[in-house]
This record gives C-alpha cells, sequence and structure tokens, in this order.
C-alpha cells in the first residue's frame, strides 16, 4: 500500500490512479498530520509525499515518519520545489528519492518498485505493471 500525501486534491487522485495503473494499491492523506495519523493507522509500505503542505510540511512529515520507520519505508518526495537546497533538505530528512513536478511517471513508479523492493529485502512480491 502506497500513502499519497498531497494536499491538491485532483493531483492526489491522479497519482493514485497512476499507481493503480500499475497494480498498486494506494490510500490518500491531504495534509501531514493526517499522513502520520494514516501510517499509524493503516501502515503503509511506501510514501509518495509533497512538500507544501497545510498543518505540517513535508519535510517535518518525512522526519517524522523516517523516525516512526527508520530503514523500512520508502519515501518518494513528489513536489514543485525544484532547486538544490530543497532536493538536498529532503534528502537529509529522511527522503529515498526526489522528484520534481511534473515528473517522468514511468521513472517515479520504477524508482518506487526499486525502493520497496529493496525495503522488503527481495522477500515480498512487488506489483509488476
Amino acid at each position: 500500500m502506497v500513502m499519497v500525501v498531497e494536499d491538491d486534491r485532483e493531483m492526489n487522485k491522479l497519482q493514485q490512479e497512476l499507481l493503480a495503473a500499475h497494480g498498486m494499491d494506494s490510500l490518500p492523506a491531504y495534509d501531514g498530520m493526517e499522513a502520520l495519523e494514516v501510517c499509524l493507522r493503516c501502515g503503509a509500505d511506501a510514501v509518495l509525499l509533497d512538500l507544501m503542505l497545510p498543518r505540517m510540511d513535508g519535510l517535518e512529515t518525512c522526519r517524522r515518519l523516517r523516525e516512526s520507520h527508520p530503514s523500512g519505508m520508502p519515501i518518494v518526495i513528489v513536489t514543485a520545489l525544484a532547486n538544490e537546497e530543497c532536493r538536498k533538505e529532503g534528502l537529509e530528512a529522511g527522503a529515498n528519492a526526489y522528484f520534481c513536478k511534473p515528473f517522468d511517471p514511468d521513472e517515479v513508479i520504477l524508482r518506487l518498485r526499486q525502493l520497496m523492493a529493496e525495503a522488503c529485502g527481495q522477500q515480498c512480491p512487488v506489483p509488476e505493471g
């Protein structure tokens, strides 16, 4: 299950549809606080995370998700913030990958699959598509 953390409801829906088209289940969260709550309640195998979020920004959300999942859950930032400083901050906050909008959907899916396979130690199935 991939949690899509994006406050723009249309973009959230599009990202969920992209995941579904590649055989991945997803669940939405629309701000940083909700992301933490959903992750605790429902769990997630990976996260697609925007940085510009209400209630708690994506960097703080990333830090807190990483604290609760130190090595396991892949976190992939997908954001409009394209400068090098933002990219550096995102990776330092614990993200495994950083993509700028507009992003190449195939590249995001490929990277997400790779990260999920690594997190599972190649022992759990990662959907093909």
